[in-house]
């Protein structure tokens, strides 16, 4: 799979526990692409701002239906959303069928 990579920021001063939580997270999250979103490419974005880290995964595939993406309905979702519950953050997940899925986590830093 190709994956695109924006990276908007300085990054030194960023806690282990963060960068590794993104880190996990983002390996999930193309994970996902790869087994079910039926294309070969994603973009990740990660911006460090204002003491918050911004990851943003998306790809344009068959999309999530509605339900799958607000309830537990894997287990890859599942440890995105107790990942970032655990570090304090906020996760979105968004998806049009057909049009792909973004995932958009922001953690404090």
């Amino acid at each position: 799979m190709q994956v695109s990579l924006t990276i908007d920021g300085e990054f030194d001063g960023v806690a282990s526990a963060a960068a590794l939580c993104l880190y996990r997270i983002t390996q999930e999250a193309l994970r996902n692409v790869a087994k079910h979103a039926q294309v070969t490419a994603a973009a990740v974005a990660l911006r460090h701002s204002g003491g918050l880290l911004n990851l943003t995964i998306s790809d344009c595939g068959v999309g999530i239906e509605p339900a799958s993406a607000e309830a537990a309905a894997g287990l890859g979702l599942v440890s995105i959303r107790e990942r970032t519950r655990l570090a304090g953050g906020a996760v979105q997940i968004t998806s049009k069928r057909h049009q792909g899925t973004t995932i958009t986590v922001q953690i404090p830093d």
